[in-house]
């Protein structure tokens, strides 16, 4: 089964705007649908979640998240473990510390990134999905 990470505006296009998701990122989101893949909301992309909202830059937040974990099987928390510690340690490149997370989580449980950031699709430090 294929490990799916969402980044930080991929989960929030899934929850509210799912037509603004590129068309590959969504053909995975409907395999998760169809349980051919797993999709992973690492804890970095729930932390800027909360701070967008706080910021008044969105209007979803933490409850919104959890109802939809809860009515789709194939979403899942991923808590910050030391497996995404040691990715994360070797990843200096990575400037942004979320986006360093968030690649991390990626590789961590050797999955594609669901993620329209071109700077980190350009890194090449893990595969990324999106157009």
């Amino acid at each position: 089964m294929r490990n799916v990470v969402l980044d930080t505006h991929a989960c929030i296009y899934a929850l509210v705007a799912p037509a603004k998701l590129g068309r590959a990122a969504r053909r995975l989101l409907g395999e998760a649908e169809r349980g051919r893949a797993t999709v992973w909301i690492p804890a970095a992309v729930v932390i800027e979640l909360i701070m967008l909202r706080e910021l008044g830059r969105i209007q979803i937040g933490l409850s919104d998240l959890r109802a939809a974990m809860e009515g789709a099987p194939a979403l899942h928390f991923l808590p910050l473990d030391l497996r995404q510690l040691i990715e994360f340690s070797a990843i200096a490149a990575v400037r942004d510390p979320f986006d360093r997370l968030i690649v991390s989580a990626a590789r961590a449980v050797d999955g594609v990134l669901a993620s329209k950031d071109e700077a980190l699709q350009a890194t090449g430090l893990v595969r990324t999905v999106w157009h």
